[in-house]
């Protein structure tokens, strides 16, 4: 966490966003210990089988208490479990063998197939990444409200939350995989959990202060009529809607392909222009997920804040200048085929308010 916030704080000096809180709740709230940290320190087959353990002991409870949650907690996302489906993993008795015996027996057919779905996006988001992210809200003056997390998994950010901020807040999680939106509610019975497909969840729009999370990466696309016009990749599909769904003032807080900002094409970019302003970027090392995840992926931390509706207005003025990070520029690397490799101009020359 220390190099985000070292390089954080020059960058937000003059950046303050003050949100109007909620009032306190008094339901009791679990919160992610160094114990449960530790535990993602374990080997593969260590966290798949404690996955498993959680899903059994989800299928077996309405209310999770206190010792219940702390395995439930230890649960990885689909997508750090990918061994498991591996039929060639499944000659002799291996873990991973043992690991897919015993799904078979705890989920339904619907549910197996949802989670063979998740394995190329549903991954664990590393705690130290979520903590400098609520770090990085506190320094520009966030202080609870309303809450989205759109593709929640287990709900680790809501249980990454500090004390102070979480007593103010309301929290609405989404997970498209019915185990975990199980094990979300368990872990968090206080939140609003839908287990469905973001593309299929009806909210309202400007009803949130923060969208907060881990959007799912890749080349594939979600059908939602309103924004079939776009025609999104599924990270930006997320940004598109969650921008609709936060108010004035407020914040988008996501984690996204690098693609989002670096691609070639900037009409994206430039639809979110109109309508959010960029507070920073931060992109992460490639390893910043491998602890966690087993993977390797090049991301960043976005922050922004919506646009108030007079602000808007001046995005469609005939002088209007898009800002730089719009704009791609060489990176000064090439590609095995001796291509530019291009970056976003926010990278080059931050932009400070």
């Amino acid at each position: 966490m220390l190099f985000l916030c070292q390089w954080l704080a020059p960058v937000l000096k003059n950046k303050r966003i003050i949100t109007e809180s909620l009032p306190k709740t008094q339901n009791p709230m679990f919160e992610i210990t160094p114990e449960i940290e530790e535990h993602f320190d374990s080997s593969l087959r260590i966290k798949a089988e404690a996955t498993v353990e959680a899903i059994a002991l989800s299928k077996s409870i309405q209310i999770g208490e206190p010792d219940q949650q702390i395995e439930l907690a230890k649960a990885s996302g689909w997508g750090t479990l990918t061994d498991i489906w591996v039929g060639a993993n499944h000659q002799g008795n291996t873990w991973q063998y043992r690991c897919y015996e015993r799904l078979c027996q705890l989920l339904t057919t619907a549910e197996i197939q949802a989670a063979k779905s998740a394995t190329a996006t549903a991954y664990q988001t590393s705690f130290e990444v979520i903590r400098a992210m609520w770090d990085l809200l506190a320094a520009i003056g966030f202080t609870g409200g309303s809450i989205l997390e759109p593709a929640c998994n287990t709900l680790s950010f809501m249980g990454c939350q500090p004390q102070n901020m979480r007593i103010r807040s309301q929290w609405v999680g989404v997970e498209l995989d019915p185990t975990f939106a199980q094990i979300a509610r368990l872990l968090y019975p206080e939140a609003q959990i839908y287990a469905q497909g973001f593309e299929k969840v009806s909210l309202s729009d400007s009803s949130f202060d923060l969208a907060i999370g881990n959007v799912p990466f890749g080349n594939y696309k979600l059908f939602d009529s309103r924004y079939a016009h776009l025609n999104l990749s599924v990270h930006n599909y997320f940004f598109a809607k969650c921008t609709d769904l936060v108010r004035e003032n407020g914040l988008l807080c996501l984690i996204s392909s690098c693609f989002t900002l670096d691609s070639l094409g900037t009409g994206f970019r430039r639809h979110l222009a109109e309508k959010l302003e960029l507070v920073t970027a931060i992109r992460l090392p490639d390893i910043a997920f491998k602890r966690f995840s087993n993977t390797a992926v090049v991301a960043d931390i976005l922050l922004f804040r919506k646009l108030t509706e007079a602000e808007r207005k001046l995005t469609t003025e005939k002088d209007y200048k898009y800002p730089s990070w719009v704009k791609t520029s060489p990176s000064g690397k090439h590609t095995v085929n001796q291509e530019p490799i291009m970056i976003n101009q926010w990278f080059k020359e931050p932009e400070v308010a």
